[in-house]
């Protein structure tokens, strides 16, 4: 897919790399940890933020660098790859509902293969697919029975229409440059009575309107898109995929973006207690005393974090989304 984000009208407006509307506008310059500033516009049709222009190749690999993915065996260690591996198996035992026993799989962005692992880890005869980029995310997921790795993108990775029971796209979709061809051509791939599932930030949250530029699920340059849940919902729609079910909690994603978003407005060190808990130690070596004020500041934080989440999830405006889809039969 080409990067629709450095596409202009007549006009000089980036057409939206979602409804591929040119009724855009500048909203601000987000900066990502190394400093560099990422103009970002949004739509006024739809509501997707998009990066503009996008973002160089230079940019893009320093920023899916070797610390991207943690330093260690996984991203991060101890209870949080815990907790992860719990919400993965959550969420593979909520799709697996109604599935045939020989369903075939596909996840998209499948990263380290937790998801399909967990699928894998269910006793059935799952036909399990994942698409990622060569890196340590695959080397991790090559290493596990039973999953047809496919090194790639949606631009270089071929299936014959209408193979999947279920595709997943687990935080992917706004890493993609151009997410309306993307999800056309997931569409293509589902069989009729298929589900897709779609996990993404929600630009719409309380979250994201609270925080601006310093809001930690914002992350330029690799998030290039952070589309509306109510125009993905739309073009689905008219590629005869309706919403089933939708939700609002993520207590792997959610909780935590207040309280980095938190920190990200009380400094410059962007994002700085994440990277720690990546274990990426090399990240602002010459502020020694930094990542104790952040994790000191994070404890402070994390009552009215929790006070924040739980309205926003019952308002319905979390700062991410998890959205289940059926195609029609």
């Amino acid at each position: 897919m080409g990067a629709r984000t450095s596409v202009t009208s007549s006009d000089t407006s980036p057409l939206c790399p979602l409804c591929e509307n040119a009724d855009t506008s500048f909203a601000f310059v987000g900066q990502d940890e190394l400093g560099d500033s990422f103009p970002t516009y949004s739509c006024r049709n739809c509501g997707t933020s998009f990066l503009f222009p996008s973002p160089t190749a230079a940019q893009l690999e320093r920023a899916y660098a070797t610390s991207y993915y943690g330093e260690g065996a996984t991203k991060f260690g101890g209870v949080i790859e815990q907790l992860r591996d719990l919400a993965s198996k959550t969420r593979a035992q909520t799709m697996a509902r109604n599935l045939p026993s020989q369903a075939s799989i596909l996840d998209v962005g499948c990263g380290d293969g937790r998801l399909l692992r967990q699928f894998s880890q269910l006793g059935r005869d799952y036909q399990l697919h994942g698409i990622e980029l060569p890196g340590p995310a695959a080397e991790r997921t090559a290493k596990i029975p039973r999953i047809h790795l496919h090194l790639g993108t949606l631009d270089t990775v071929e299936f014959p229409d209408a193979q999947f029971d279920l595709i997943s796209l687990v935080h992917v979709l706004e890493h993609l440059p151009d997410p309306h061809q993307a999800l056309i051509r997931l569409a293509r791939w589902l069989k009729p009575g298929g589900r897709l599932f779609l996990a993404f930030p929600n630009i719409e949250s309380w979250q994201a309107k609270a925080f601006g530029n310093a809001w930690f699920h914002l992350d330029p340059p690799r998030h290039l898109t952070l589309p509306s849940p109510t125009a993905v919902s739309g073009l689905l729609a008219s590629n005869h995929i309706y919403l089933q079910k939708s939700a609002h909690w993520c207590p792997e994603q959610n909780l935590y973006g207040w309280i980095q978003s938190a920190l990200n407005d009380l400094d410059p060190a962007r994002n700085l207690l994440y990277e720690r808990l990546k274990r990426n130690f090399g990240y602002y070596p010459k502020r020694k005393l930094a990542p104790l004020w952040h994790l000191l500041s994070a404890g402070l934080i994390t009552p009215f974090a929790i006070i924040a989440d739980a309205a926003s999830v019952i308002s319905r405006a979390g700062a991410t989304v998890e959205l289940t889809f059926k195609k029609a039969l």
